[in-house]
């Protein structure tokens, strides 16, 4: 089984009131499946040279999530991150610092995330398993996704790519950017999918972020 993950919106952002949210969202199946639906939203479009979900217009979008409920080899999870759910955290006061635990929390959080969505997707019982993330702006950051994710998966391969090299991160960013757009404007894109096979998630990774937290600010 492979697995795609990318996110919407930045954790940074939200608390620093640039975002609402940010979702960090999997599509899993077999690498073709994963990829079919982004290149059928865009076919015959030429000043699109990959699937983003802003990029989209809404027919396109349609055509996307058409495919995805005519998919049966996919599955989907996803995790919300909002600025009360994170200020909520018993020590929110060091995201506002910016703390590098190691590393910075926001890539803590994000391989915290993908990890604990992988997990309940099953992906640690699928054999020879993987997952590409959509790469963040270094390869030390993107490195330091993979090593937090694996706490959670660690059985599952990771990689980081390029989000124009690989059609399954494509469907990651446009699954991601449809929660978001549900989440703030009140749309149904969504409802296209049977609930069986999509899953939420992001409880255990924020426990873990603020266990992180605590160990920072009193010491081992």
């Amino acid at each position: 089984m492979d697995y795609f993950g990318d996110e919407s919106g930045h954790l940074k952002g939200v608390i620093q009131g640039d975002c609402e949210i940010c979702v960090l969202a999997v599509v899993g199946g077999d690498r073709m499946s994963c990829g079919r639906c982004p290149k059928q939203a865009v076919r015959r479009v030429d000043d699109i040279a990959e699937a983003k979900w802003n990029d989209l217009l809404d027919k396109q979008k349609r055509r996307l999530f058409e495919c995805f409920a005519d998919n049966d080899h996919l599955e989907f999870g996803y995790g919300i991150f909002h600025r009360d759910q994170l200020k909520s955290l018993p020590n929110s006061h060091l995201l506002f610092q910016d703390v590098t635990l190691p590393p910075a929390w926001d890539l803590a959080l994000a391989g915290y995330a993908y990890g604990e969505i992988l997990f309940e997707m099953d992906a640690d019982k699928e054999r020879r398993a993987t997952f590409a993330f959509d790469r963040i702006s270094s390869a030390k950051q993107s490195e330091a996704v993979e090593k937090h994710l694996s706490r959670f998966v660690p059985d599952v391969k990771s990689d980081y790519v390029g989000s124009r090299q690989e059609h399954g991160v494509q469907a990651a960013d446009c699954l991601a950017g449809a929660v978001a757009e549900d989440w703030k404007y009140g749309t149904d894109w969504l409802d296209y999918l049977d609930g069986n096979i999509v899953t939420r998630a992001n409880h255990a990774a924020l426990a873990q972020l603020q266990h992180d937290l605590t160990q920072y600010e009193t010491g081992p």
